[in-house]
């Protein structure tokens, strides 16, 4: 028996919590759907961001001046 990931266990805790039930195949593709983005996720956490200075006053619905 292969032991649970991190992600099956938040997945397992959220759904709970929420109340939502989500079956085999939901669940795989929400497993699915998390392998593809963990990756750019993990190298976004390790990323040393000291030296960028923060966007003053960002406006999130229109992309940012180049």
């Amino acid at each position: 028996m292969e032991g649970e990931s991190a992600f099956q266990s938040y997945l397992q805790g959220g759904l709970e919590i929420f109340g939502i039930t989500a079956d085999e195949d939901e669940r795989a593709v929400m497993t699915g759907v998390w392998s593809v983005y963990e990756p750019g996720m993990e190298l976004l956490r390790d990323a040393d961001l000291d030296e960028v200075e923060p966007e003053p006053h960002p406006d999130l619905s229109r992309a940012p001046d180049r």
